[in-house]
């Protein structure tokens, strides 16, 4: 049987180990095709490995066979990008049998770090889980750790501990009160790029290139444009550079960011780009577009790179709701680029949206239908529907979630419309939201309680029952 790794391409080349280095999992907690799609897992690796004080492994959830012995571990590193990760952090160390929670580990048992948008945002429900955390980026952190970690061998647990507390953007627990750290930002103009590219993974042999991360309009529910701040863009030359360097063992490039087209290089890239394909046969993909930034050039090149369906996220349907959550999107740019998708040539258009908004009524969910019937236009739409949940560090993080019943019965108006209209409908599940809710908010009384739910299966019943004890 071939091995997965067999497939994967190098664009860096790891450091020379000096004698006895420590030796690092960097662990994804999911399977290995979920994990090679995450730039900034396999970036924050690359960063590990470019040192010449870690030896290390990436481990993901089917990972079978490891070439670092547990025994040998120094450190276990995981991301965590979404509330249920914990789900599989928790399976990873009950497999390895490392005890769950630092509070009962011993001397020898490896530090566990964390780091990424949850713990970031919010990490208090997961204190005990992790012996330090990283709060914010970790591109200029990471360097700092794996010499500390070499330099301190020889030091007892709790010594490691307290001199890593003392490096900005470090959150030890056990130690330390969360709201005494200062967040790191990354704010290099070069971008990050895929240092590993393989066909085993969701995003295929696809050449990622981060041009831009945070974004400038700040709407009022959205975690990621609270905590990546300031905005920084990389610069053009630094993007083209990566492209070219991706294109020479790729066919695919994945251009990446919370607003891509905000990038103020966007336009002058796409023609780059489309010149660039007048030599070379590849593909350009990229998440989702803003309204009132797609212009006929840039679906141009997407179509002409491959591209087949565009992405818009209104958010809400009514100008009121737009207004009230600071997505500053009129209802005529959200037609005029719905058109200008079409015109270009694309199959279909997705559009993503939220119901249970903070002071949504009746009329903002009619208003949506309504908007629907205006972009469709006879062509092929699929709506994407969420619901909110309240994030630390947003201007909505203290609004409480609409009553799951009452969402549900929004959820199948909305379901029944779409039919109606011959929308493909992709609902999310009201019930799971609301427990990623109470996660994203709480402190750390609630890891007892997400405990409970995962020992009793880890199921939408096992944690609600488990949750109705914390509330």
């Amino acid at each position: 049987m071939k091995n997965i790794n067999d497939e994967e391409k190098f664009f860096y080349s790891p450091s020379p180990k000096i004698p006895n280095p420590i030796n690092v999992w960097f662990c994804f907690p999911a399977e290995y095709v979920v994990g090679m799609s995450s730039l900034g897992f396999l970036n924050l690796f690359r960063l590990f490995d470019e040192t010449p004080y870690a030896n290390i492994e990436r481990i993901f959830l089917d990972t079978k066979k490891t070439s670092i012995s547990i025994q040998n571990v120094n450190l276990i590193s995981f991301s965590f990008s979404f509330e249920f990760d914990f789900i599989n952090i928790f399976k990873i160390l009950e497999k390895y049998k490392i005890p769950l929670f630092a509070s009962t580990r011993n001397k020898d048992t490896p530090l566990i770090m964390g780091g990424g948008a949850v713990l970031t945002a919010n990490p208090e429900p997961f204190h005990d889980i992790f012996d330090f955390i990283i709060v914010g980026d970790g591109e200029d952190i990471i360097p700092k750790i794996a010499k500390l970690l070499y330099d301190s061998h020889d030091l007892s647990k709790n010594s490691k501990l307290e001199k890593l507390a003392k490096i900005k953007g470090i959150y030890v627990p056990s130690i330390q009160n969360f709201s005494e750290i200062k967040r790191i930002s990354y704010l290099s103009k070069e971008c990050i790029s895929s240092p590993i590219v393989t066909t085993n993974t969701t995003f295929s042999d696809t050449f990622l290139v981060e041009i831009s991360r945070g974004c400038p309009y700040k709407c009022n529910f959205c975690l990621t444009s609270h905590i990546n701040t300031p905005i920084h863009h990389a610069t053009f030359e630094s993007i083209t550079k990566q492209i070219d360097i991706g294109l020479q063992k790729c066919n695919n490039i994945g251009l990446l960011g919370a607003l891509v087209p905000a990038n103020p290089c966007f336009e002058n890239l796409c023609e780059y780009l489309l010149k660039k394909r007048e030599k070379k046969d590849f593909k350009v993909s990229i998440g989702s577009l803003r309204a009132d930034f797609i212009t006929d050039l840039n679906i141009k090149m997407l179509r002409e790179c491959g591209q087949k369906n565009a992405t818009i996220a209104i958010e809400a349907g009514s100008q009121k709701m737009r207004d009230f959550i600071n997505k500053k999107l009129t209802e005529d740019q959200i037609i005029q680029a719905a058109e200008t998708c079409f015109r270009g040539g694309m199959d279909g258009l997705k559009i993503y949206a939220m119901i249970g908004l903070p002071n949504e009524t009746s009329d903002d969910v009619e208003a949506l239908i309504h908007l629907l019937k205006k972009i469709r236009n006879g062509k092929k739409l699929t709506l994407s529907i969420n619901s909110f949940v309240p994030k630390k560090f947003t201007p909505f993080e203290k609004f409480p979630m609409e009553n799951r019943k009452s969402l549900e019965k929004k959820l199948n108006y909305i379901k029944k419309e779409c039919h109606k209209l011959g929308i493909n409908f992709r609902p999310c599940s009201i019930a799971w939201n609301e427990i990623q809710g109470i996660i994203s908010i709480a402190n750390r009384s609630l890891l007892p309680y997400i405990y409970q739910g995962y020992y009793d299966g880890y199921t939408l019943g096992a944690f609600r029952k488990a949750l109705k004890k914390y509330n």
